[in-house]
């Protein structure tokens, strides 16, 4: 398997993609009606900001503190009173995806240099968190409804499992990279 040289533009591309799948006015103006379309604006901007940071900062910052920083932002996006903020209002929104990105490259840029504990752990708090939050969608408990959410409580079992289903594709895309490094794959 060859590896990514850093002149390589896939995972720029890739992250382009992401980024403009979610941040563009017809997807915005969606967002504002229906959470799960916000909820997975997060994973695919944290991934594509992540993309940037592993490939292309990783190795000029050596520290795994910064994926530790880029967690924290990250997880400060998902508590109650800023998610609905983020989901009802434009500045908040904007600070929302901004957080989300660069929380991402944040992250990218400390997992390059985490040692695989450090990496394992991140990954099981990051599966626990998730799962825990999904969980608390799926049966609606109205914590995501408090005003001025604009998302009505029948909204949150479809994001739930919309974050499992994210879940599995990362959670996926972890594995097969790390398979991949092992070289199973060829």
């Amino acid at each position: 398997m060859k590896k990514l040289q850093i002149n390589d533009k896939r995972p720029l591309i890739a992250s382009i993609v992401l980024t403009l799948t979610f941040i563009n006015p017809s997807v915005e103006d969606l967002m504002f009606n229906e959470e799960f379309v916000f909820m997975a604006s997060h994973y695919a901007l944290v991934f594509a900001g992540s993309l940037i940071g592993y490939y292309y900062w990783g190795n000029k910052f050596r520290t795994s503190l910064l994926g530790y920083l880029g967690s924290l932002l990250v997880v400060l996006w998902h508590f109650p009173q800023l998610f609905v903020l983020g989901g009802a209002e434009i500045p908040f929104r904007a600070l929302d995806e901004l957080s989300m990105f660069f929380g991402g490259v944040l992250l990218g840029m400390g997992v390059k240099n985490m040692r695989l504990i450090e990496k394992l752990l991140l990954l099981v708090l990051w599966m626990l968190g998730d799962t825990t939050l999904a969980v608390i969608l799926v049966i609606s408990y109205p914590f995501y409804t408090i005003p001025p959410s604009p998302y009505p409580l029948s909204q949150e079992p479809v994001t739930g499992y919309v974050m499992v289903i994210a879940m599995t594709f990362v959670l996926g895309y972890i594995i097969f990279k790390g398979f991949q490094n092992l070289n199973i794959f060829g």
